[in-house]
């Protein structure tokens, strides 16, 4: 497989991710992941992503993307708006500590954390502050244990998942919710967990 073809899928899901951001406020889900996860895998390059990154579906690979983010960020644990995960690309939306009304985009993805990008949630600071959660209210444990259990939760036969969206379930309430995509040959759909890594609701 020639390296172009690497890069090529891994920009292609990099962007894919951060378009999550750029076109959509703190409270609205534009999840684009699962497109940009299903080029990695159409690609032939997801087994290669996750052999340099780590595999993002375990605690071990989330460990290490936080960790690395978080240096980055300077800020241990981290304040977030979303959480974002792809084969191979962990994104988050984090406050940077010294300008707390300035949100940015992270992208972990080759073992590496990419250059920030600014996040315009149409300077709506009081919408920023209620969408906050720190990263270690979500054991990376009980994200891997919701990733585990949510193909059998799907009840799709063959299923795989394609993205994890951790957020606050707002404008219905307050709760950081995780929501794992889910994709079959025939049919799509999304389990929602909540921050112990238990299965809320399967739609």
């Amino acid at each position: 497989m020639k390296s172009t073809r690497f890069g090529t899928a891994l920009v292609a899901a990099a962007i894919a991710a951060s378009a999550l951001i750029g076109c959509s406020k703190v409270t609205e889900i534009r999840d684009v992941a699962s497109e940009a996860a299903e080029q990695v895998v159409t690609s032939g390059t997801e087994q290669i992503t996750q052999a340099v990154s780590g595999n993002l579906y375990t605690a071990e690979g989330i460990d290490a993307a936080y960790s690395a983010i978080s240096k980055k960020v300077g800020a241990n644990p981290m304040q977030v708006v979303e959480v974002t995960i792809i084969p191979g690309v962990l994104t988050v939306e984090a406050i940077d500590p010294k300008a707390p009304t300035e949100l940015n985009q992270w992208t972990y993805t080759a073992g590496a954390v990419g250059t920030s990008r600014p996040v315009d949630y149409g300077d709506d600071t009081e919408a920023l502050q209620q969408n906050l959660f720190a990263v270690n209210e979500v054991a990376s444990g009980a994200i891997a244990s919701a990733i585990n259990g949510a193909v059998a939760a799907s009840g799709i036969q063959g299923g795989e998942v394609q993205s994890v969206i951790i957020k606050r379930n707002l404008p219905f309430d307050e709760s950081v919710t995780m929501l794992i995509n889910v994709e079959g040959e025939r049919s799509t759909k999304q389990v929602r967990a909540d921050v112990a890594g238990q299965v809320t609701d399967v739609i």
